[in-house]
């Protein structure tokens, strides 16, 4: 064997020690990291960091964009992104949709990784019109994105009482409107993980970080 070929290997040889110790190291910096629970506090409502969780995200039972009952159960025992939305949102929405495409791209091949988004206008965003808008934003799997609708008192009780998404209050009326950026991250066990500007692509790009280390847990 010549020089240059024994340059090449040790060369290669170099590059593959290097790749895979920051592979590994990389791992091992994710598996140290620990986020903290999201706790509601049940007098104010308010929500705070705590090392414990309190209680997961309870029962509810919507219709999904092919017209299939969805609960917890459906979900499974995922980490997923939660948020409110509606198809004709002429602000926020748009952005927000187009973060979670980048979410969706990212874990696409991953079967442990949902994202659940609840309408805020269910009088509008019936079955066809949700799976109008998931066509829209290349949904291939709608079990991999969810779009739910449903009776508005029930939507607008899961995003106050189970996510928290909102700190306004109200009865799910007629008058009552949710509008809001907030992305949720549940893990596995249904637990509140973390809040997120949907809005903010830095902001959104720190989720997906948190989503790979809440893979490893």
């Amino acid at each position: 064997m010549d020089n240059s070929s024994k340059n090449f290997l040790i060369t290669g040889s170099v590059v593959l020690v290097v790749l895979a110790s920051a592979y590994a190291y990389t791992r091992y910096e994710q598996s140290k990291k620990t986020l903290p629970f999201f706790v509601q506090n049940p007098t104010t409502h308010k929500i705070y960091q705590a090392n414990k969780p309190d209680k997961p995200v309870g029962y509810f039972t919507f219709t999904n964009q092919e017209g299939k009952t969805i609960t917890p159960k459906e979900i499974g025992d995922v980490v997923y992104v939660a948020d409110y939305f509606f198809a004709t949102c002429p602000g926020i929405c748009k952005e927000m949709s187009s973060q979670l495409q980048r979410v969706y791209t990212e874990f696409e091949k991953e079967p442990n990784v949902k994202i659940v988004s609840y309408t805020s206008k269910p009088e509008e965003d019936s079955v066809e019109v949700l799976m109008s808008y998931a066509l829209q934003h290349g949904v291939k799997d709608p079990n991999k994105w969810i779009f739910l609708t449903g009776n508005k008192h029930d939507l607008y009780e899961t995003a106050r009482k189970q996510y928290a998404i909102v700190n306004e209050e109200g009865d799910g009326g007629e008058d009552d409107f949710i509008h809001t950026e907030r992305f949720v991250l549940v893990d596995k066990d249904q637990y509140i993980r973390g809040y997120y500007d949907g809005t903010d692509s830095a902001d959104v790009t720190r989720m997906i970080k948190d989503m790979h280390t809440l893979l490893t847990h």
